[in-house]
């Protein structure tokens, strides 16, 4: 009879510790579940909030001066947090996604940047970029003109001589009269450099054609562009291109 009491109590041991183990091991699995979930909701929460920093762009009323800004966003994201990251404090060899692109179109519109169809472009070559990788070659290749002409005149009376344009870069037949009120509307428009004759300003002038240049630079920032397409990178779920079309608006 004692042995019969030992042997239950022994087996009774055995089976609260068995009912120890697997309750354990269920704490341990359901506990891995919620870790699972919760690593998958954080990494679902990141790659939202770093595609809504880009969507944002995704409409069909983007101005070239937010076309210009995410550009750079871009190259600075392709810098630092992609493969392409080459400098001492950048993270991308380590973080190793995948580098975006962007893809613009003028779309017909290059006419529309330019102040006098006949001398043709002069700032802006292309009709379309890509932007990739590490370098803004869109902005490289317009930026030291666009600072030279800021230097010279002054963005303020940049903007002023743009806006005003047809009014003082008028034809060489015209008037006295005409010819001394561009001068005056000049020299109101510019803070930094005023004339006196209005061969300073006439159609063969170095100042009329730079400020025509810097017209194009201003002209593409007024110009609207569609996002006509997006693209994901299917194993990081991140945005890794975007894709405008020029509409042909301006304001």
């Amino acid at each position: 009879m004692e042995n019969a009491s030992k042997a239950l109590m022994m087996a009774a041991g055995v089976l609260m510790s068995l009912l120890v183990i697997g309750a354990l091991i269920l704490m341990f699995n359901n506990l891995t579940s919620y870790q699972e979930v919760n690593t998958r909701d954080v990494r679902s929460s990141q790659i939202t909030e770093f595609n809504s920093q880009y969507l944002t762009y995704d409409r069909d009323d983007v101005r070239g001066s937010e076309l210009y800004s995410l550009l750079n966003k871009v190259i600075d994201y392709n810098r630092r947090e992609s493969t392409e990251g080459t400098g001492w404090a950048d993270t991308g060899d380590d973080i190793n996604y995948q580098a975006m692109e962007i893809t613009f179109s003028l779309n017909g519109i290059e006419d529309d940047l330019i102040a006098d169809n006949s001398k043709g472009k002069l700032l802006i070559t292309n009709s379309s970029y890509t932007i990739k990788k590490n370098q803004n070659t869109f902005e490289n290749s317009i930026k030291s003109e666009v600072d030279r002409l800021e230097q010279k005149y002054g963005s303020n009376s940049l903007t002023g001589l743009t806006t005003n344009l047809t009014a003082i870069f008028i034809s060489d037949s015209s008037t006295d009269r005409e010819k001394a009120q561009a001068i005056d509307k000049f020299n109101s428009s510019s803070k930094k450099i005023s004339i006196s004759s209005f061969d300073e300003i006439n159609e063969d002038s170095t100042i009329r054609e730079e400020v025509y240049e810097y017209y194009e630079y201003v002209q593409f920032k007024r110009a609207h562009f569609d996002c006509t397409n997006v693209s994901y990178n299917t194993n990081t779920g991140r945005v890794i291109s975007m894709t405008f079309v020029a509409t042909g608006e301006f304001n």
